[in-house]
């Protein structure tokens, strides 16, 4: 189906281009257009093509100054000077944004507070598709951003209060991304971007391309535009880990020694415990590739007809070594904790005897994947302008998918007393009576060969109509409506008899068979002398060439199987009025949503007994009323008021609708679901001021109020699958809360080039945990956060220095909390000609630590250290006619 569309796309472009290439009707190259009104199409945005910094910034103070709504954008001009890679890492500089990273990129955005999957991202107003090709990720709403370039976006655009005519399902704030438009970008030019990076932890050489081409047909009605991008980036991570963190009992025997006990009766009870952790090296060569194209063809004065094409393409192929301990499988096989330390309700320190219902308690785990990712969309406009009346028809197709096809598994393991401690904070400390050194005594105890698999489809048809009122104060009319049908499923699939009895034994090797030379500058800066910071390691390659003589069967993983599939059905009716010293829209929109949950429940059996399971199918559906209000005061020339008030609701996530569980066997830990989730349902409040005293300066104040009726909560227990017991969170429905606070936003460009951007938002959550009564922290909630850029620029050189930073908060996902978190970037672009821009870009200078930890600080699940990326480059651009 995909195949036909992208073919049907580029048989237009190829018809259009020959039938309307040589026409010689008189259409102007640019409509005459006032770039700060809004367009007759709802193009909100008119992308000029403006090469200095200073108008840029005025460009996108004067978009957010005739908004109607409050929100903010930055365009492609101020991402070209800042040094983000990703549309993740250039929405940061945004007032109210928190990035998330992974493997020391931004991969995803929250707003206001909450966390990414309860924001929707669009490319050019509409939904995109999305995948993960992590193992354990789990699928959500939330979009990937590195599968998005920041060489093919023209605008971000962050709506922060809604308007009726926008798409529901945003808590914080919607992100809508906007590609170039061939019309407002000069026909005939060429730009060409390369640049090498250069990661010092990984200590590898790396190319990024980009390339934008444009073209007008002589008759100026009808345009292309195209975009190649192409990155490389060798990266590696170094860490700490710790996992599986849950409730248990343990007894105390005459000895001292701990054993865990599941009868409630134990003379410790709910000692939060770890299920296990490493010193893990994780090693990645991602390949990004991007490919958009983009026409525009103005039919006759009346019509104009635009179409978008976007492929990416992430291979994303990565390995894994991690010297574990493992107490929750030791206590499993029979060891117990011969000495211990308690603090804070917390197993902070334990030493564990060899195993005596099991050969092993402990190993080193060896782990090779192939990955991959991608994401595509086509996208549809026809739009009419008449004298009164104005039409916007659309259609769309969106579809990401990938994942790991290839998650190889080699375990090493051996029978020894070992500790852990993690009484300090950002450490984590072991010692083996068996050495890690010593690869002659840890033996293969494990062979797996899984793999997992994500589909995200989407389709929609919109249709939107406007009428220009001639009444006094009213000036437009709108109403219209869209369906959507959206999909999202998932597969796993697991390797079958991978243990001693089985594929492990079939091999009967030792780590001393893999040699391989340990990474050089393992966890410098992290730890200290007694953190383990060099081990037996494994050669992949040797390994995966063993692994190809061993007969794998696969079978799917049926916990974790599901697929969920929605239609919603939306109209809306709008109001604009306008006055001397005021605008506003009134509006509302009717949305009903029905999903089907489905996935495969186990039939009730013996435990002795093989499970089966049969495939179910959970309905559900519900309506949501969304009005919304926005009103602008001009009360000077320079000085605005602005004052919102909305209904808005935000769908809760896959891997919490999937009536199924999804874990992790080697951490033994996972989430189930619950398809009778309600979704996210808020009221909002919004009030601020701007004030713009200069023309590319800005200093504003916004306060803003979310009353949420119910956030989604996890109760943690110890379920037993696979005969392993494991950690599973499950997901309800529980109290609500009120997410309030307060955004300030300062800019200006002050004297002899020299200039400073500023933002700083501080939020505040109060929520009361229906398991627990207590208050807890709202997931993606950082009490404050900044950015900071100082800039200097003349007509040769232009310098950026960008600090971005958040405080802790809670990553939604059990009770795992993230901590502070700051990161320092910068730029220097030598402009040597009007063509030709040498550009040198840093990345996380300050070599910044990513430091997670569960419940408390002495239960760490992460330090982790990216390092510092350089850039080198130039960018050329000229004329082919």
């Amino acid at each position: 189906m995909k195949r036909i569309i992208y073919l049907f796309h580029l048989l237009m472009l190829f018809i259009c281009s020959v039938c309307f290439g040589q026409q010689t009707q008189n259409h102007p190259n640019k409509p005459n257009q006032d770039p700060t009104k809004k367009s007759s199409t709802n193009d909100d945005l008119i992308h000029i093509e403006i090469r200095a910094f200073h108008d840029s910034v005025v460009k996108s103070l004067n978009v957010k100054r005739f908004s109607q709504q409050t929100s903010d954008s930055i365009s492609t001009q101020e991402i070209g000077k800042f040094p983000d890679k990703n549309v993740a890492e250039a929405l940061q500089r945004i007032t109210g944004i928190s990035l998330s990273r992974v493997q020391g990129e931004g991969e995803r955005v929250g707003v206001r507070g909450t966390t990414p999957e309860q924001n929707r991202t669009y490319l050019n107003g509409q939904y995109l598709a999305s995948a993960d090709w992590w193992i354990s990720s789990l699928p959500s709403r939330g979009f990937n951003f590195t599968l998005l370039p920041a060489d093919i976006v023209s605008s971000l655009e962050v709506y922060k209060t809604p308007k009726a005519n926008q798409d529901e399902g945003s808590l914080g704030g919607a992100i809508n991304i906007k590609t170039l438009d061939p019309f407002y970008s000069d026909p005939g030019t060429l730009s060409l971007t390369s640049q090498l990076q250069y990661n010092d932890l990984s200590q590898q050489y790396d190319p990024q391309l980009s390339a934008v081409y444009s073209w007008i047909n002589p008759s100026q009605n009808f345009a292309l535009l195209f975009s190649v991008n192409h990155q490389q980036r060798s990266l590696r991570r170094d860490g700490l880990e710790s996992w599986g963190w849950h409730e248990r009992d343990y007894k105390v025997n005459d000895e001292g020694q701990l054993t865990p006990t599941k009868t409630q009766t134990g003379d410790l009870q709910k000692i939060w415990s770890p299920g296990g952790g490493g010193s893990a090296v994780f090693q990645q060569d991602r390949a990004l590739t991007s490919f958009t194209s983009s026409a525009t063809y103005h039919i006759d004065e009346h019509w104009t007809l635009r179409t978008h094409l976007l492929h990416s393409q992430l291979s994303a192929d990565n390995s894994n070594q991690n010297f574990l301990w493992q107490p929750g499988k030791a206590l499993d096989a029979g060891s117990q904790l011969s000495d211990y330390q308690i603090i804070d309700q917390t197993l902070a320190y334990g030493s564990l005897t060899p195993a005596t219902a099991q050969p092993f308690n402990t190993s080193m785990e060896a782990i090779w994947r192939e990955a991959q990712i991608q994401t595509q969309s086509i996208h549809f406009d026809l739009s009419y302008v008449g004298p009164w009346w104005h039409a916007q028809y659309q259609a769309g197709y969106t579809h990401g998918d990938g994942g790991t096809s290839e998650d190889n598994t080699a375990q090493f393991a051996t029978n020894t007393q070992y500790s852990f401690d993690t009484r300090q904070v950002k450490n984590i400390k072991t010692s083996y009576d068996t050495s890690p050194l010593n690869p002659n005594q840890w033996f293969i105890s494990e062979a797996r060969n899984d793999s997992q698999d994500g589909n995200d489809v989407g389709y929609f048809l919109q249709k939107d109509f406007s009428r220009d009122l001639s009444y006094q104060h009213l000036r437009t009319f709108r109403f219209g409506g869209k369906y959507k049908r959206h999909k999202r499923d998932f597969i796993r699939m697991r390797s079958q008899r991978g243990g001693l009895d089985g594929l492990a034994g079939h091999l009967n090797t030792t780590l001393a068979d893999y040699p391989a030379q340990f990474v050089s500058g393992y966890l410098d800066g992290i730890g200290d002398q007694h953190t383990l910071k060099e081990y037996s390691f494994a050669d992949i390659k040797t390994l995966a060439d063993d692994f190809s003589t061993l007969s794998f069967v696969q079978s799917e993983e049926k916990t974790s199987r599901f697929s969920i599939e929605e239609e919603t059905l939306a109209g809306y009716a709008m109001l604009e009025l306008a006055g001397d010293t005021y605008q506003a829209n009134l509006g509302v929109r009717v949305v009903s949503t029905w999903q089907k949950s489905s996935a495969y429940e186990r039939i009730a059996t013996l435990p002795s007994d093989q499970a089966n399971y049969t495939w179910q199918t959970k309905s559900k559906n519900y309506t949501d009323i969304l009005p919304s209000l926005n009103i602008q005061f001009d009360l000077t020339e320079q000085l605005i008021s602005r004052f919102a008030v909305a209904r808005v609701m935000s769908r809760a996530q896959f891997h919490h609708l999937m009536p199924s569980t999804n874990y992790n066997v080697t951490q033994a830990q996972g989430q189930g679901g619950n398809p009778d989730l309600d979704p996210y349902r808020a009221t909002q409040f919004d009030f601020g001021f701007e004030w713009y005293f200069a023309d590319s300066a800005l200093a504003s104040i916004a306060l803003f109020s979310k009353d949420v009726e119910s956030f989604i909560e996890f109760n943690r227990q110890l379920e037993s699958h696979e005969g392993i017991l494991m950690s599973i969170d499950r997901p309800i429905n529980g109290a609500g809360g009120v997410i309030r606070g307060l955004e300030l936003s300062y800019q200006q460009a002050i004297a002899y080039g020299f200039g400073i951007i500023a933002n700083y938002t501080f939020v505040d959550g109060d929520r009361t945990s229906q398991l627990s009564g207590q208050s807890d922290w709202i997931p993606g909630t950082s009490r404050h956060s900044a950015n900071l850029t100082a800039y200097y620029e003349n007509s040769f050189i232009s310098m950026r220095l960008a600090y971005n930073y958040r405080t802790k908060f809670a990553t939604g996902i059990g009770e795992t909390k993230m901590d502070d978190y700051g990161q320092l970037d910068g730029n220097v672009t030598l402009s040597i000609s009007d063509d030709l821009d040498l550009i040198f870009e840093f990345l996380n200078i300050n070599n910044e630590l990513i430091y997670t930890y569960d419940r408390n600080e002495y239960a760490p699940t992460a330090i982790y250290q990216n390092g510092r990326r350089f850039y080198l480059g130039a960018r050329y651009r000229f004329n082919t006619h």
